[in-house]
């Protein structure tokens, strides 16, 4: 399985799930948090499911329901429903995840931790959620909890940079030392601290440019 993690803004984005049992609203759960437009298909749908913003179709899921979706999740736990959902997928070539078995699934759900504007994901590429977690855990303790205001630092000083310094190299190294920097205070730099990296930056660069000039 050869995976490659990609963010997407899913609001809006059309996706089935197939199954309307606990499984089936976990999946909904996390898919209808990020604002995903989403339609659930089977039989029987309990009631923890239908409250959640979904629409729902009281029947058992056929071929055709993958067409326009962008994700397709089979949790119904019914070896034939999945093989159908996973073969019109791959003729659609629509990202397919089984809930209840790994095999042939094309999209996972990895273990996820959220902290302001950081996103940590973890995936084990279906070996063991369990070990996910842990890994997402462990990961997620090293965040610093002022992280949201460095980054907020961070995104003004990406246009910043560009007036500093007029070449890619130096506007990277000025703005990951200001990074590091942030990391190692645990806060964000005062305006008076990040003048004097730019200056920093600058008396390395001109040194720099006249070595190269001899």
């Amino acid at each position: 399985m050869a995976l490659f993690p990609i963010w997407i803004d899913w609001q809006g984005v059309p996706c089935l799930i197939a199954g309307g049992g606990s499984l089936a609203r976990r999946k909904a759960e996390l898919l209808c948090a990020q604002g995903a437009d989403v339609t659930v298909a089977a039989p029987e749908i309990c009631s923890e499911l239908r409250a959640l913003p979904v629409t729902v179709l009281c029947r058992t899921v056929r071929a055709e329901d993958v067409e326009g979706r962008f994700l397709v999740v089979d949790a119904t736990g019914d070896a034939e429903a999945e093989a159908l959902l996973r073969d019109a997928c791959r003729a659609g070539h629509i990202p397919f995840n089984s809930a209840c078995r790994g095999e042939d699934t094309t999209a996972l759900f990895p273990a996820v931790h959220r902290q302001g504007r950081t996103v940590l994901a973890v995936s084990s590429t279906g070996a063991s959620p369990a070990a996910s977690a842990w890994l997402r855990d462990r990961l997620a303790e090293h965040i610093p909890e002022r992280m949201d205001e460095i980054l907020a630092i961070l995104a003004r000083l990406r246009p910043l940079s560009r007036e500093y310094f007029d070449d890619q190299p130096t506007r990277r190294r000025f703005l990951r030392r200001c990074l590091d920097a942030m990391l190692v205070k645990g806060e964000p730099l005062a305006p008076e601290e990040i003048e004097d990296l730019r200056q920093a930056i600058q008396t390395e660069r001109e040194s720099i440019k006249e070595e190269q000039e001899r």
